[in-house]
């Protein structure tokens, strides 16, 4: 039934059909039920309900409706409602801003002269002179929009992750005068003991270790499953090795605590009936208590499900237990299904329920003693081996078949592939169960006095500085982990020109190497070109060139020296003034790591068929400020030549156009934004020939009177034009007898053949 109810869904996603007919197939379905034998038309009459579930939660979701009916034009309203998840502030960097995101549920819309009473979940970002709160109702006036889209591969869409959960519209005003607070305590009384139970625990585990944050932070990881700052520093090794679950509250989690409510309730005397019943609303208000994170609840659910057979004294059926929860999860919200963390718990608990057993009587046959020898007859050394045989083939056998399980998903989503991931689980998961137990002896202590707090608390920065270096030394072993697709799945080579707004950067990658030209700012790395390196698989840089010291461009380069460290730094030998670029010149000094000056005319291989000439700068031609003295680099893949200009203006396209002996002709052109010198002149034009033209985002901060003459020289030539304003991130595939370039953000593609030769 669970499977059908899962076609039913995926049916409804991909084909949309009209509501009347699949109402007609699934009453067709419950009629012939109790009259035919088999169980097909039960299958069916699942298939057609989910379906039908899935069409008015997705497709025919009102909220979704009135959401485009205010998205049609841009309009201002005033929206009261209450906060239903817990507000948090907008940073700065590290500084505050007094600006505040949270979910709102809206219960009126006053639209110009209209009142509308809806109640309609959706983001709202405003500013607040004092701290807002779960449950306060606020009264907020702004402007409607969509949420943003991803605009570039790899980053985060957080459009499409909170469609999933029914909100399709953001309210946003930074006028403090627009916002003002109605009311208080609102929100479920639940809900807020959640949270101020969170408050106190995250503040009681805290004691005692001001002076060492970064474990700190893994322990609120482990134990609540909180992503603080500084914990990002261990991150990548968790990652490598595949132990990042110990960071995400999920079924592991949810099941130790159980455990941990299961070992204590037992020896006071409560009866296995009677401990279910704690253990249950326990494991729902611990969900709550980590955030009510999906992941959470699904494993209570999952959990709960299966303690509910022994309430009702029938055997437990994991398969069947299993089968139930995704039932009742997908009835209730069937957006469910495609959420990563909902398809990872349930491909490896599935794993575990089919592949353990098998997998555990393979192992301890081969761990245990004789097996024609009676147990009566084992001596001292035979019985530990037959014990120790035992515990480790289960446990290896569990381990194995969680790592099948999640290794589909854990290539799909990180190209990814820890072979250490087995080992490292077996030694991190009984690490992090002691964690969790020494904070909750931590908090136990710590509701008596601060002081007990602070001994379990120094015993668990004992435990979890030992998992960090554990996970960190695994990950540095040779082959611990590689990164997929492997070069063979590559296409001879593809570039991504990441929309960045003022900044620049563009991924290069063939089958053998992967070269990024500038690093953004410090923002853009962290949250865009570190997240499309690792969808790309990239787990090191072949090369980072640095086109120009201006911040918007190489601000991220430290960031990515420590995530994707390139084994080469190519660099003009014209000097300026970056601050960034010192910096990192003293770390590159201290790590003895050399960097490569490049002059016009050196070319460097990147792949077997593509190679990186130089252009610009000349040495001896200094420059008004750094765009002047920015690197111009042309790509050249099989028949296929690209023109990568940075932010370079008029006088070096004029210094460009001067050399005789560099012919520019090009089939793309990626064009910057120069600070003060227009860009595209037209003698420039004529001399690349540009058959697309990938045009940098605007700068909002500059008049742009150039803008209109700009797009006419730019159409005059005849290419295809990639506004990125419009387009978002551009990506362009080269394959031995065509391109492809599309737009990531409009989805807008065009394929060419190579330019015909003369």
């Amino acid at each position: 039934m669970a499977l059908a109810a899962i076609a039913g869904i995926l049916f409804t996603e991909y084909i949309t059909p009209p509501p009347s007919a699949l109402l007609a197939v699934t009453i067709a379905a419950l009629l012939l039920a109790p009259w035919r034998r088999g169980l097909l038309p039960l299958w069916l009459a699942t298939a057609g309900t989910f379906a039908l579930a899935h069409l008015w939660q997705w497709h025919d979701a009102p909220d979704r409706h009135w959401a485009a009916a205010l998205n049609a034009e841009p309009r201002n309203g005033t929206v009261t409602g209450v906060l239903i998840d817990e507000p948090q502030e907008i940073l700065r960097g590290t500084k505050p801003t007094g600006q505040w995101r949270a979910l709102l549920r809206a219960e009126s819309w006053q639209l110009g002269e209209r009142t509308v009473e809806i109640t309609q979940p959706l983001i709202v970002r405003w500013a607040a002179n004092d701290v807002p709160r779960y449950g306060d109702r606020w009264t907020i006036e702004g402007a409607f929009s969509a949420p943003a889209a991803a605009r570039n591969p790899g980053e985060f869409d957080a459009a499409a992750w909170y469609a999933r959960q029914g909100i399709f519209l953001e309210l946003r005003t930074r006028d403090r005068a627009a916002a003002r607070p109605t009311g208080q305590n609102a929100g479920s009384p639940i809900q807020s003991a959640a949270l101020a139970s969170r408050a106190w625990i995250m503040r009681t585990l805290g004691l005692g270790l001001s002076n060492d944050p970064d474990v700190r932070a893994v322990i609120a990881g482990i134990t609540l499953g909180a992503r603080e700052d500084e914990a990002e520093i261990f991150l990548p090794a968790f990652r490598q090795t595949g132990t990042l679950h110990l960071f995400a509250v999920s079924g592991l989690h949810v099941g130790m605590f159980g455990l941990l409510l299961w070992l204590v309730l037992r020896p006071l005397g409560l009866s296995r009936r009677q401990a279910i019943l704690v253990i249950v609303p326990m494991l729902f208000f611990y969900a709550l208590v980590t955030g009510a994170k999906p992941s959470s609840l699904r494993a209570a659910t999952m959990i709960s499900i299966a303690l509910g057979g022994f309430l009702l004294d029938r055997p437990i059926a994991a398969g069947n237990s299993l089968a139930a929860a995704a039932l009742v999860l997908l009835g209730w919200d069937t957006n469910q299904l495609f959420l990563p963390g909902f398809q990872l718990s349930f491909s490896v608990v599935a794993s575990i329920i089919l592949l353990t057993p098998p997998a555990e009587r393979w192992l301890s046959a081969r761990l245990q003693p004789d097996p024609f020898l009676p147990r009566k007859l084992y001596r001292l050394p035979q019985r530990w081996r037959a014990t120790a045989g035992h515990h480790t083939s289960g446990l290896l056998a569990v381990s194995s078949a969680a790592w099948i399980g999640s290794l589909p998903l854990t290539i799909g989503l990180f190209h990814l592939f820890p072979l250490v991931a087995i080992p490292a689980n077996i030694l991190a998961v009984p690490l992090a169960f002691c964690i969790l137990s020494v904070s909750m002896l931590a908090l136990a202590g710590g509701a008596l006095s601060a002081g007990l707090a602070v001994i379990f608390n120094h015993t668990n920065w004992a435990l979890t500085s030992i998992l960090i270096a554990g996970v960190q030394w695994a990950a540095t072993l040779p082959g611990a982990w590689f990164h997929l697709p492997p070069g063979w799945m590559q296409p001879p080579a593809r570039l991504t020109v990441f929309d960045l707004s003022t900044g620049g950067a563009q991924l290069l990658r063939t089958p053998q190497a992967a070269w990024l030209f500038d690093a953004g700012t410090d923002y853009d790395a962290q949250r865009i070109i570190d997240p499309a390196l690792r969808a790309a698989g990239v787990g090191r840089l072949q090369a980072l060139v640095l086109t120009h010291g201006d911040n918007e461009h190489i601000g991220g380069a430290p960031f990515l020296f420590t995530q994707a460290p390139p084994h080469r730094l190519i660099e003009s030998v014209l000097r300026d003034r970056s601050r960034v670029r010192r910096s990192l010149h003293a770390s590159m000094q201290a790590g003895g790591q050399p960097k490569t000056l490049i002059l016009p005319g050196d070319w460097l291989q990147a792949g077997r068929a593509t190679t990186v000439q130089f252009l610009a700068p000349e040495s001896k031609r200094g420059g008004r400020s750094a765009d002047d003295q920015a690197i111009v680099a042309r790509l050249d893949t099989g028949g296929f030549g690209v023109l990568l200009m940075s932010d370079a203006g008029a006088e070096t396209e004029s210094y460009l156009v001067q050399q005789s002996a560099t012919d520019l002709r090009s089939d793309i052109l990626v064009l910057g934004r120069h600070g003060d010198d227009i860009v595209g002149t037209g003698e420039f034009l004529a001399a690349v020939q540009p058959r697309v033209v990938i045009l940098g985002a605007r700068d909002p901060f500059r008049h742009g009177r150039d803008e209109e003459p700009l797009r006419t020289r730019l159409a005059a030539t005849g290419a295809e034009i990639f506004a990125q304003d419009e387009c978002g991130a551009v990506i362009a595939t080269f394959a031995d007898d065509h391109m492809q370039v599309h737009g990531f953000l409009d989805g807008r593609r065009i394929v060419l053949p190579p330019r015909p030769t003369k």
